[in-house]
């Protein structure tokens, strides 16, 4: 069922100290209908560098990327900060308490953290907005569009990069702990 979404892609921001990353979200969604409560879910690995520093620090800049930003996929999704300045060149500004912003998304908010939920290989935190920047309109980059629009080589790399984590993530489920059976209701 999921493989034929064609889901929205974000990418998030953090800084702690002197150390600045970003990296490409699992997934992120509004949780609220209530128009003037921004509150979100986002999905991450644990095992990236951009989630050590948001773990430190709490916070993060949630980004939506526009179609324009096709370059960011593989930028902030196939290497770590640790090992390259993915923000090298990049025009950026920040939030009020410092974070990084990038400039040209859908939009932007500062999280903080309220809560969080340890899934095995992923951790689901529940966020509140601190800070709001909005853009002009733009259309968002999708994934499946994005993957219709990157040169082969490309899409191969970030194919092989998930296939690669998923064989990571498996051990991690497996320490985790198996699923529980959903329990069926009573008729």
């Amino acid at each position: 069922m999921f493989q034929h979404t064609n889901h929205d892609v974000f990418l998030v921001t953090a800084r702690a100290g002197d150390r600045v990353s970003g990296q490409i979200l699992t997934w992120a969604l509004p949780v609220t209908l209530v128009p003037d409560s921004h509150r979100a879910v986002v999905v991450m690995s644990p095992l990236n560098f951009t989630h050590t520093l948001i773990r430190e620090t709490g916070r993060f800049v949630l980004h939506l990327l526009s179609a324009e930003q096709l370059e960011y996929l593989p930028r902030f999704g196939l290497s770590s900060s640790q090992d390259v300045d993915k923000f090298a060149g990049m025009p950026l500004r920040q939030t009020r308490s410092g974070l990084p912003v990038i400039e040209g998304t859908c939009g932007w908010i500062e999280m903080r953290i309220v809560d969080r939920l340890d899934s095995g290989d992923r951790i689901v935190y529940l966020c509140d907005a601190l800070e709001i920047g909005e853009e002009p309109p733009r259309p968002p980059l999708r994934l499946k569009d994005a993957f219709a629009r990157l040169p082969p080589e490309v899409v191969a790399a970030l194919a092989d990069k998930r296939a690669r984590d998923g064989d990571r993530d498996r051990q991690w489920l497996k320490d985790f702990g198996s699923p529980r059976p959903l329990r069926t209701p009573a008729p």
